[in-house]
Parts: C-alpha cells; structure tokens; sequence
C-alpha cells in the first residue's frame, strides 16, 4: 500500500484543485455578464471575511475570502452574494439601473447564470480530449477469454469465445464501454446481449457485488460481471525477451504452452513461472495457421511478498490487450464531450441510488474527502492529477446545476418559471426560496463534512 502523502502536500493540492477551479467557474459568469454590460460590484474567491483584495477601475472589488470553499459574483442589483434581487426602491439612477443583472432580458440572465457550469464542463472536455489525443484510443474486443472463480457470467450461461454486444441495450463496441453499465450496479442483474456462432442470445446476470481497494486503501465496492477479456495475444516484448529469440511475434495468439491450452493471458504466468531455466514448446496461431516453438524459459530473480528473494520463470512478453488508436483533434473533442457526458450520467446515476436506498448515503463526500483525495492523485504524478481536476470540475458543473435555489439551477428554474408566466416571481418570494435552498445546502455540507469526518482513522474510518 502506498504511504498516504503529507498533510502539507494534501493542503496544496487541495487549493491547487479547488481554487483555478473556482475562479473559472466564476470567470465565466463574470466574462459573459460583461458582455452584456452588466457591472459587477464584487468577484470573490471563497466566502466570509475578506482577507485580501482590490478595487479595479470598473469599480468590482476583487477579493479572496477566508473558506475557501468556493466563490461568487455579486452583480449590480443583486441583494447578496446568492443574486437575491434588490428591492425597486434601491436609489439607483437609471443609468446605473441599466447595468444591473435583474433588468437585462432573460435569456441574457440565463446566459450569464449558465456560463459558471458551462465553463466547467468544457473544462472537463478539454482535459479528456487532450488526454485522447496524446494517448489514443484503446479498442478492445470485448470477447470473453476466461471467467473468474464464481462468474455470474458464466452462471448465467455465457462461454469462452462470446463476444459481449451489449449491456440494457446499450451497444458494447470495445472493452472499455462495459465498466459504466457494470460497475455502478452490483447486486443489479443486468441483460447482456451477447454473439455466438453467428447467433446473438439475451442473457440474464446478476452482477456481484465486489470489493476493492487502491493503493491508498480506499475502498468501494462495485458490480463485477466475473468475466477476464485478457485474450492471450503477444502486444510486445520486454527485455531479453526468450518468446521474441525463439520466433514469436506481435500479434500472435498463444493456445497452448506445453500440453496444457491456455485461454486467457493469465493462464500464462501460471504454467511458466514454476520452470525457470526449463524449456517448454508455445503453440500459436499466426495468420490462421498453427506454429509451434521451443522456447527456454527466462530465470528471473525478484522478492515475494513475504520479502523474501525467489526465481520464477518468465517469457518476456506484454498482454495484447487491444490496440491503441490515434486520434485527431476533432474526434478528440468529441471524446472528450461523450466521456464528460458520461461522467455525468455516472453522477445522476449515484444520486439516484443514494435517493431509492440502493446506495449509503455514507458514500457523499465533501471538502475533507476532496482535499484527501487531491493529496492522493497528487502524489501519483501530474497524468493522475489533472484527470483527477477534469472529474472535480465537471462535479461543480453538475452539482451547481441542481434545481436548488441559491446555486445556478435555482436561478435556471427561476427563469423557467418566469418564461412559462411571462413575469419574473416577485422579489419576497425569490429572496425566500434562496435562503430555503442556501439553508438546503449548508445542511449537505454539514453532513457530508461529518460523512468525511467519519470516515477518518482518527474517527475509526
């Protein structure tokens, strides 16, 4: 396991992640207000006292606030830092009330209430198509090679060779499209669309439920179909490779080693590691064709997990686990939209089972868990970081989105409702509703602190 990262790491990372986060978020609404001539009295980031600041000459005061738990604009004409409107008797004169948020037209104010989670997203989108364009496109089939001890998978009919098509009617063209169907859903039995000799079958499974770990030992426990797709394909060569002196290449399908058949890339490790030094015939088939080579197994020396030194057989060669796929810029961005898409659709999907009791609610997380977590993909390298801030930031998007009162899509159902009415709800009942949905969300946050609270060491978690 590896050792969690210092306090002062976690720290950095944690306002390294929330605070550009913020500050874009809040750019957005503030950029497109502008656009609008809409002035903006104050930008803050984090809430409460300010602790440092200035005034620019547009007269919007600048601030960083003391909790640094997100961020606001406060346009003209609004009563607080939620947009609550100012009463009609506010002094004003009209030219200053032309600049004000609550006398531009409404899809203005919808525009410049969107930009905030609009910004986030494409943030998301950006960080993903970047990612898929510098590292491709895994495309895996997602044909079965082995099933794991107790497959529901296998229990429910399937066989060596079925090649999975989809799951609920969602289409399952490469290995990578099946996690989102399966994972979110243990204890779920799921139809899985499979092809077999030409013949496609509905089948029946009930996912189970497994546990795991990361590195840092944080644990959850997911849906598992019991099903290995590692099909035993040589995908390249390591070191004084024995497989790649004897003859193999890339691309080839290994059948057998010696007289035992082998079905997936890891029944390999199983039958050479106890032969170091031996010498052992690999069945493939290359082309169509069957070949067979003698190949002498490499003698590697390396320690157990009992710290002590062995020797174990190795062929060295790598899993052909698909291929990677180079794409260009524009299919990169529309990876990166689906993916954040379906991130999304990953977030609605947890809400709805935390709300119908299929999920704790113990399984909420709020700023400690995000700080323990930023310290955590922090020390795992920038890669895991800055996909780690895509998740973050596409989270703010969907959480300020919310028909909540007092965040973005409080203000959206405002505009709705006034669409649908043809007149604004007057200003008491607004500025009631607000402090209602503030009040909501400060509850939430209370419980997801004592949620994160509890699941510390220090509290037993």
């Amino acid at each position: 396991m590896t050792g969690s990262p210092t306090l002062l790491t976690t720290i950095f990372a944690f306002l390294l992640v929330l605070g550009p986060l913020v500050l874009l978020h809040e750019l957005g609404h503030y950029l497109v207000g502008r656009l609008f001539g809409v002035k903006a009295d104050a930008f803050s980031i984090g809430f409460g006292k300010e602790i440092a600041g200035w005034t620019d000459r547009q007269g919007t005061r600048w601030r960083i606030s003391a909790l640094p738990l997100g961020g606001y604009v406060q346009f003209a004409g609004d009563m607080n830092p939620a947009s609550a409107p100012s009463p009609a008797e506010d002094g004003l004169t009209p030219q200053e009330r032309s600049r004000t948020f609550h006398v531009k037209p409404l899809w203005q104010r919808a525009l410049i209430v969107l930009a905030g989670p609009a910004t986030n997203f494409l943030l998301c989108v950006a960080i993903l198509g970047a990612f898929a364009y510098v590292n491709g496109r895994l495309v895996a089939e997602p044909e079965i090679a082995n099933f794991t001890e107790n497959s529901p998978a296998q229990a429910a009919g399937m066989a060596i060779g079925d090649r999975i098509t989809a799951i609920d009617g969602n289409r399952t063209e490469s290995v990578t499209d099946i996690p989102e169907h399966v994972v979110y859903y243990a204890g779920k039995t799921v139809s899985v669309a499979v092809e077999r000799d030409g013949r496609t079958l509905i089948l029946p499974v009930k996912l189970a439920p497994e546990k795991v770990s990361d590195e840092f030992g944080n644990s959850a426990t997911l849906g598992n179909l019991g099903v290995d797709f590692g099909v035993p394909v040589v995908g390249g060569f390591f070191g004084d490779s024995p497989a790649e002196a004897a003859g193999l290449r890339v691309g080839d399908r290994i059948v057998a080693v010696g007289d035992a058949d082998v079905r997936s890339f890891s029944d390999i490790p199983r039958l050479v590691q106890p032969h170091p030094g031996g010498k052992v015939m690999i069945t493939v088939l290359r082309d169509g064709e069957a070949h067979v080579f003698p190949v002498t197994i490499a003698a590697v020396a390396e320690r157990g997990e009992d710290g002590k030194a062995k020797t174990i057989g190795q062929l060295g060669i790598r899993a052909g686990f698909g291929k990677v796929v180079p794409v260009g810029p524009v299919e990169a961005v529309g990876l990166g939209v689906s993916r954040s898409f379906s991130i999304m659709g990953t977030m609605v999907t947890g809400i709805r089972q935390i709300v119908t009791g299929e999920r704790s609610a113990r399984e909420l997380g709020g700023p400690i868990k995000i700080a323990k977590y930023s310290g955590e993909q922090f020390s795992l390298g920038w890669d895991a970081f800055v996909g780690f801030v895509a998740m973050i930031s596409i989270n703010l998007a969907f959480i300020n989105l919310l028909p909540i009162p007092g965040l973005d899509g409080g203000h959206l159902a405002f505009y709705a409702a006034e669409l649908v009415r043809r007149r604004p709800l007057d200003v008491r009942s607004q500025e009631w509703a607000i402090r209602t949905g503030v009040a909501l969300v400060l509850a939430l946050m209370l419980f997801v602190t004592v949620n994160d609270l509890a699941s510390l060491p220090i509290f037993g978690g």
